[in-house]
């Protein structure tokens, strides 16, 4: 049934995505623009690459029929509904410490910096991004429309982290009670939600995600955000920074008057490494990355990154702006890892892309 929900909401969100959109110059983070990821921001896009955000690490099985979701549901459940219990077995102090409040910097107990990165700010921004879409598009209630997308996202990524996994579980506790609850709200302030889009420039760089044949795996996703500071007295160049599985700084210069050229490097997840796995506590495998981001006013066009991750050493996407076929405007990725594995796919805006994968 829930598959079947999720189906019906993606063809919903494709038929609008052809909808004749009304431009608003009040809107903060959406832009309708024919290229760039600005171009390939959609409801499913963003449920696609966050909900099974953990299956670009290494170690994932990304066949998508083959995860618990039934399982991982229901555990999920049992753990928010009784908080308490889980809180109980880590230590309570331990939760607040590790991921609720910043302050424990040990690669143990940083939990909570992709609750603040990724839930609350990552989530917060989408929540407002997809409001302005829903707007644009002409849907009624476009704030309902929104929470309840991000809601979508938010517990599938909870029940695919799960998995198979039964018992004690704190992450979802800290993601769904808190963080995904206080992003939506953080981001419907007007000051804090334009800081953010004005100041930091902060825009979707997500992946491009599509279905890979033979087996209906999952290729080549992931919610990515960048964010750019412009330095005072300084009309080309910018700090910059990816956050993600990714997190990359560096420095950005502005080549004319719409186009930038990225360079950065950082630290991206690997694998996931258990802590305690009575209560499914796990950290990240960091390895490092780099990569290279060209971007037209802050839609990016084209990216090549690389780290030392065994999947998907090498990653090159190729945004809508740069390749015309005919009447459409396609987006493309390739990816090679260091394991044998080979990817490559090709994505439209109203439709989740398809591709292929030798593993």
């Amino acid at each position: 049934m829930a598959r079947l929900c999720l189906t019906a909401l993606m063809l919903f969100w494709a038929r609008l995505s052809w909808a004749t959109v009304s431009p608003d110059t009040s809107y903060l983070f959406y832009r309708p623009l024919d290229y760039g990821s600005m171009s390939m921001v959609t409801p499913w896009n963003v449920v696609l690459n966050g909900s099974f955000d953990v299956l670009q690490l290494d170690g994932q099985d990304r066949r998508l029929g083959a995860l618990a979701y039934a399982n991982g549901a229901t555990n999920v459940w049992h753990n928010i509904i009784r908080p308490g219990r889980a809180i109980d077995r880590l230590g309570f102090w331990k939760w607040v410490r590790t991921e609720v409040l910043p302050l424990d910097f040990t690669r143990e107990g940083g939990q909570w910096l992709p609750n603040y990165q990724l839930h609350l700010i990552g989530g917060g921004m989408h929540y407002r991004l997809l409001k302005e879409w829903f707007h644009a598009h002409g849907v009624d209630a476009p704030g309902v429309w929104s929470a309840g997308t991000i809601a979508v996202y938010h517990v599938l990524n909870e029940v695919v982290e799960n998995n198979a996994y039964r018992g004690a579980n704190t992450d979802p506790i800290a993601d769904l009670l808190l963080f995904d609850i206080a992003g939506p709200l953080l981001f419907s302030i007007d000051d804090v939600a334009t800081f953010f889009a004005r100041d930091l420039q902060m825009s979707d760089w997500s992946h491009i995600p599509v279905i890979t044949l033979p087996e209906g795996r999952l290729g080549n996703n992931g919610l990515y955000y960048a964010m750019k500071w412009t330095l005072p007295g300084q009309d080309r160049w910018s700090l910059f920074y990816l956050m993600g599985m990714s997190n990359m700084a560096g420095a950005s210069l502005k080549v004319d008057s719409e186009h930038s050229i990225t360079m950065a490097v950082g630290a991206r997840g690997r694998r996931l490494v258990d802590v305690d796995p009575t209560i499914h506590l796990k950290t990240l495998e960091l390895v490092p990355t780099g990569g290279v981001f060209w971007d037209r006013n802050n839609s990016l066009l084209a990216s090549l990154t690389a780290s030392g991750q065994a999947d998907q050493t090498i990653i090159a996407h190729v945004y809508p702006g740069l390749v015309r076929i005919g009447p459409l405007q396609p987006a493309f990725y390739a990816s090679w890892g260091s394991s044998g594995s080979v990817g490559v796919g090709m994505a439209l805006r109203a439709t989740p892309g398809f591709g292929w994968r030798n593993r």
